[in-house]
């Protein structure tokens, strides 16, 4: 009875090993050149970039001061009562479309946000599990190539910059309980109500209706 919980226990231990390693494996681009490990606590939020696809996954983003938020991440959860109220022509739409989820790690869609000429989108990745999530970032040239955004007449824009880009290279873990926030800047400016599909790296396409 004894040795038979013992037998339990390492194949358990050894199952969340293997979900854990296959969750960094399929969501980060790790480079070819060495990078810089890092592991992000428990606790508070951070700013990221990708996973193979956002923050990189198997390696993945790597925010450059992890105990606090970069100037380019978002610092709040922007109100959906806010959209087309802000000021300075400045609109905000709440999404919260969730399109990764997998052992309870998840990436988030947060919001949008149209300012001017531009358009900022807000993504979250959370890691609920019990084992370190590993994201990277990609050279600035594979990360453009790797975020689209396809519009409603079907033309396709390429971001200015992204979380990733400001920080080509770097990894890290994300560890159990944390949040991280990533984005990215297209030189677009769709009206509300306008139907997009974001590809975001290696996860998959989302559609999205700006309302």
């Amino acid at each position: 009875m004894e040795k038979r919980h013992v037998g339990t226990l390492v194949v358990v231990l050894a199952v969340v090993a293997v979900v854990g390693a296959v969750g960094g494996t399929y969501l980060a681009t790790r480079g070819d050149g060495a990078t810089a490990e890092r592991t992000v606590d428990a606790g508070s939020t951070v700013d990221a970039g990708r996973q193979t696809g956002g923050p990189e996954a198997s390696g993945g983003a790597a925010p450059a001061q992890p105990a606090r938020p970069s100037s380019g991440a978002p610092t709040g959860s922007p109100d959906s009562s806010s959209a087309g109220s802000s000021g300075g022509g400045s609109r905000t739409y709440r999404l919260d479309r969730t399109f990764y989820d997998q052992a309870s790690m998840t990436v988030t869609l947060v919001s949008a946000e149209v300012t001017g000429s531009k358009l900022r989108l807000n993504l979250r990745y959370r890691n609920g599990s019990v084992v370190p999530w590993g994201l990277e970032c990609s050279t600035v040239a594979e990360d453009r190539e790797l975020v689209l955004l396809t519009l409603a007449d079907g033309r396709t824009v390429r971001p200015e910059s992204t979380y990733c880009s400001t920080r080509p290279g770097e990894s890290f873990d994300l560890a159990p309980g944390r949040e991280l926030a990533s984005w990215a800047v297209f030189p677009v400016a769709p009206q509300a109500g306008s139907s997009l599909e974001l590809s975001w790296y290696d996860f998959p396409a989302t559609d999205l209706t700006l309302r």
